[in-house]
């Protein structure tokens, strides 16, 4: 870990911060503004995401936030698996695929940004498109059986927080179980990956917390 800190440390924290930058474009409020003239926190739940966009500014401006969503996630992801393996001072030779790291690392620093949004207050939203978005770039598989599982619960629930939870919780497990028994990757890779997508699914259902206790509560929204 020493030798991969000493030989990427830099390119590492670059890689940090224009994925958090690159998250803290919240399209959820800048779509609103654009055709409303307002701001999105201003309505519904007060979270700059797609699901209150859909609910207070209908279809269109819903799927444009999605796109801009995924699309930033895809583009930090890809910007940061291309400064950790061109940016390096010194080779490394470590168990750990640096590409990897700095995709990994791009995503969560995106999520970060879209959470707390430099550009906006640090007012954002909740992180589960733009999870999405780097889950399918990174594990297609393990993106595409979650949307399925989210989509099962929001179907018979009618509740998309309860499916978002549900999903995140089922994050770390898929990754862990892909990457050590289906690619059959080297353990330091296995590691870090769950590690990171573990964080990243704590601090969704952290910022889920009203709506987990809506849920207990009886009283959540639905679609």
């Amino acid at each position: 870990m020493l030798e991969f800190l000493q030989n990427s440390g830099l390119a590492l924290l670059a890689t940090a911060a224009i994925a958090y930058l690159c998250g803290s474009v919240s399209f959820a409020i800048i779509v609103t503004k654009l055709f409303s003239k307002k701001d999105i926190r201003d309505f519904g739940s007060g979270n700059a995401g797609a699901t209150n966009v859909l609910r207070s500014q209908g279809k269109l401006p819903a799927i444009l936030t999605t796109i801009g969503d995924l699309a930033k996630s895809f583009v930090a992801v890809y910007v940061g698996g291309l400064l950790l393996t061109s940016w390096q001072l010194n080779p490394y030779n470590g168990a750990l695929d640096l590409g990897l790291v700095g995709a990994y690392t791009a995503g969560l620093f995106c999520i970060i940004g879209h959470m707390f949004p430099l550009f906006f207050g640090f007012r954002g939203g909740k992180g589960v498109m733009t999870t999405l978005g780097m889950m399918l770039i990174l594990d297609w598989k393990v993106a595409l059986i979650l949307l399925s599982l989210f989509i099962v619960v929001v179907l018979c629930t009618r509740m998309v927080s309860l499916g978002s939870i549900i999903a995140a919780i089922g994050l770390p497990i898929g990754t862990f179980l892909f990457r050590a028994f289906v690619y059959h990757q080297p353990w330091p890779v296995v590691w870090f990956c769950t590690a990171v997508i573990g964080v990243i699914a704590v601090i969704v259902i952290i910022r889920h917390r009203e709506n987990i206790k809506r849920i207990l509560s009886g009283t959540e929204n639905k679609i």
